[in-house]
């Protein structure tokens, strides 16, 4: 495999044949771990965090996975249009290591048979006409672009914004860069090069999983850019819909007895509830108005606090010896 490729499998540490539920479990148990939330300033963790997205991505999603497993370390230029180095094509030129680019059609008569000579002449010498030698090397082909006819004069491009629970929460605008295809051939990776882009996205608060934010005039020639919003795995919080789940670890005597819990929000506060005696574990508390903001309605969903009964693993003697005594007056 070239230096390009990842092992997004092992990445994820899931088998070839894994399920998409596999593949969705093993990124969602690998996020709690890595996301920079739980990490702050832990620039290790926040690579690994960006790995491990990436390859969800990919894996996550069917159509690109199953490129993935056909092409390898091709599979990207398959995606774009292109093809491998070392593919074949009618007047094709060669390259070192199995580089060739189709110029046939591109140029009237035997002229393709000459590009292609000259093209294979002068890469053996070192150095590509309009490619600034080996390093990089790319062909600008311009107004005689061959790929032309491949690609409309504008085209909407489709990619994804991923999102944190918080960046939903508060909305705003957040900058993103995606890949817009250009004029120019890439040698070593095989199909049509890309350029990062940097672009603001404005994103609505509450916006929803799946939902496409367009960014007009941004793709290619004037094309739109399609972004689907990916919700980032988060550590403390479930979204759905409108609302968020918390898990809240409760002492048994707590739950038995009465008394009050700690609920956290997702603004980054801590509230104090009141516990009903004889509460049960997987029970939830609705606390009104503290969910997700409504992105139609206006206001906000609920949040649930749902109970966690914790019983200690190393009892006292004194803890015991009560526990035994109730044990055996419920008997």
């Amino acid at each position: 495999m070239g230096p390009s490729y990842k092992d997004y499998y092992a990445t994820l540490g899931v088998p070839k044949t894994a399920t998409e539920k596999e593949i969705k479990a093993a990124y969602r148990k690998l996020a709690r771990k890595h996301h920079p939330d739980v990490n702050p300033g832990n620039k290790g963790a926040e690579d690994k965090f960006k790995e491990i997205s990436e390859a969800h991505e990919v894996l996550g999603d069917a159509e690109k996975r199953k490129k993935y497993d056909q092409y390898g370390e091709q599979w990207k230029a398959y995606s774009q249009g292109g093809f491998p180095s070392g593919g074949p094509g009618p007047g094709a030129g060669g390259f070192p290591g199995g580089q060739r680019v189709d110029f046939g059609g591109a140029f009237p008569g035997d002229l393709s048979d000459l590009f292609s000579t000259l093209f294979a002449e002068q890469f053996r010498q070192g150095g590509a006409p309009g490619a600034g030698g080996q390093r990089g090397r790319t062909v600008n082909f311009g107004g005689g672009d061959p790929f032309a006819s491949q690609q409309p004069a504008s085209r909407d491009l489709e990619s994804e914004l991923r999102l944190t629970l918080e960046e939903i929460y508060h909305g705003g605008t957040k900058g993103v860069s995606i890949q817009v295809p250009t004029g120019r051939y890439d040698l070593d990776r095989g199909g049509r090069s890309t350029e990062l882009r940097r672009v603001d996205v404005k994103v609505p608060a509450g916006v929803n999983e799946g939902q496409k934010i367009r960014l007009a005039g941004q793709g290619v020639n004037g094309g739109d850019v399609l972004l689907t919003v990916r919700l980032l795995a988060h550590s403390t919080f479930e979204r759905k819909g409108d609302d968020l789940i918390v898990d809240v670890p409760v002492p048994y005597t707590t739950a038995a007895l009465g008394g009050e819990m700690k609920v956290p929000t997702i603004e980054g506060k801590t509230l104090t509830v009141k516990l009903p005696a004889g509460t049960q574990s997987g029970q939830q508390l609705r606390l009104t108005g503290k969910g997700m903001p409504k992105l139609k309605e206006g206001g906000h969903g609920d949040l649930y606090a749902r109970i966690k009964i914790t019983v200690p693993k190393v009892l006292s003697e004194r803890e015991r010896t009560l526990l035994t005594e109730l044990a055996g007056g419920a008997s």
